[in-house]
């Protein structure tokens, strides 16, 4: 074999190693963005539904943060050396050291991870934890203002709470399941307002949110349909359905650009 075989081969064999690599740092980045995307999603619900404790500004403040952060790391379409090593925002902070391999921080220094793609815990911009195992089945997941939305996060036969500690539903990722509204019947009965007794199948009735001209709600039954089909995994999503499902009283919110329950993290390249 001549030395000129022998160098194309060795670079050949280069090549393979160094794309793996990189397409392992690119999983990484793209689980870290996942994250991301689901963490605005569990924002955006616990804004527009505050317990009576959470600050707004403060919410609105950490809203901020995550785009920023998003904007930074996520909306590049390459990781050029300065994207990648030397991204700052406007303060003058460090998005990263390496977005491939090192902690990634939030404008106001607050750590968001530890290393993309890892099972570390996560953090929102207030210091308060969102899944201290990210990656594993099995774990409390919570929302920005510090209550459980979940016990066990990925877990189909598992129920979800709103920020406020009313019940969504008590089978996430099961189709044919009750979900409901967070606040009381509209009847004057006794529990919770009904979305729907069969969430997620093609032809079941809901219950819409309307308005009339002078501002009062009413309920409109409406069939499920095309995007309100959902899959076992698509419900997991549970903040991102509840995004797509009520645009949440028709209140405007820069959440829709992580709409709908699109199964980002069910799917992600963990």
């Amino acid at each position: 074999m001549n030395k000129t075989h022998l160098r194309a081969i060795l670079g050949a064999v280069l090549m393979t190693i160094g794309s793996g690599v990189a397409m392992a740092d690119s999983r990484s980045v793209s689980s870290a963005c996942a994250t991301l995307e689901f963490m605005a999603k569990m924002l955006a619900v616990n804004a527009v539904l505050p317990a009576d404790y959470d600050s707004q500004p403060q919410l609105a403040s950490m809203h901020t943060e995550l785009r920023e952060l998003n904007r930074l790391a996520c909306q590049p379409v390459l990781l050029t050396e300065t994207t990648r090593f030397s991204s700052r925002y406007g303060n003058g902070r460090s998005v990263s050291a390496d977005l491939y391999d090192s902690a990634w921080y939030f404008p106001n220094g607050q750590l968001f991870v530890a290393r993309p793609g890892r099972d570390t815990t996560i953090y929102y911009p207030n210091g308060q934890v969102m899944a201290f195992r990210w990656a594993r089945g099995g774990q409390t997941l919570y929302w920005p203002n510090g209550n459980p939305a979940t016990f066990s996060f990925r877990t189909i036969n598992e129920a979800w709470y709103y920020p406020d500690g009313h019940i969504i539903t008590y089978l996430a990722g099961a189709r044919d399941e009750r979900w409901f509204y967070p606040f009381a019947r509209l009847d004057g009965q006794i529990g919770q307002e009904l979305i729907s007794s069969h969430w997620g199948v093609d032809g079941e009735d809901f219950q819409a949110i309307n308005y009339t001209n002078d501002g009062w709600m009413f309920m409109q039954r409406e069939r499920i349909r095309d995007k309100l089909v959902l899959s076992d995994t698509e419900l997991l999503d549970v903040p991102g359905v509840l995004l797509m499902l009520t645009r949440f009283y028709q209140m405007p919110d820069d959440a829709r650009q992580f709409m709908p329950g699109d199964s980002s993290i069910t799917g992600a390249p963990w």
